[in-house]
């Protein structure tokens, strides 16, 4: 095979798109094993610094990643010819009959699900973990406060790690592609 016969366009889709899923991936596993164990070694108020200024370039890099990995997918089925420019859009193997579109299918899923997560982490409970209290708070608000704060935190954990797990789902079904699909 000689570089003629490689099709270009596929070959850089496929590299942003499977980088993304590195970072995204790579990246939640840093933020949970590395940087939380971290985080509860240091005294609380660096602590809470170091979570909030982790946290705003990790969502930066899970947004952008999440852009890349919907758009490159996309694009290398598109590429793949499993996506034309005529109703309906999926042709061939692309459809709920075959175990291709399936995965695929279930791939959009998941990747809908991490939007979700994403917007409910970014939107929701970030604000929560950032609220900040007034000189003039009572101590019943400022307790309030701190267990909202904690239930935000411990959601923020589940989601993260609930995140994890259906990524690494999404590239294992990605992976199995290569033979057709799993599902």
């Amino acid at each position: 095979m000689g570089l003629e016969s490689i099709n270009w366009q596929l070959l850089v889709y496929s590299v942003l798109h499977d980088l993304a899923i590195a970072v995204y991936i790579g990246g939640s596993v840093v933020m949970d094993f590395i940087l939380g164990p971290a985080q509860q070694s240091i005294p609380p108020a660096q602590a809470q610094i170091m979570g909030q200024k982790t946290s705003d370039r990790f969502l930066v890099l899970v947004w952008v990643s999440l852009g890349v990995i919907v758009v490159t997918g996309f694009l290398r089925l598109q590429e793949k010819g499993f996506i034309v420019a005529e109703w309906p859009p999926f042709a061939g193997l692309l459809n709920w009959e075959f175990s291709y579109g399936r995965t695929v299918f279930v791939m959009f899923i998941i990747w809908v699900l991490l939007v979700v997560n994403g917007a409910l982490i970014t939107f929701v409970l970030r604000p929560r973990l950032l609220g900040r209290l007034g000189s003039g708070t009572s101590a019943r608000q400022m307790t309030t406060s701190m267990d909202s704060k904690l239930q935000a935190a411990q959601w923020v954990q589940w989601l993260t790690r609930t995140d994890m797990a259906l990524a690494v789902l999404a590239a294992l079904l990605g992976a199995s592609l290569i033979l057709g699909g799993l599902l």
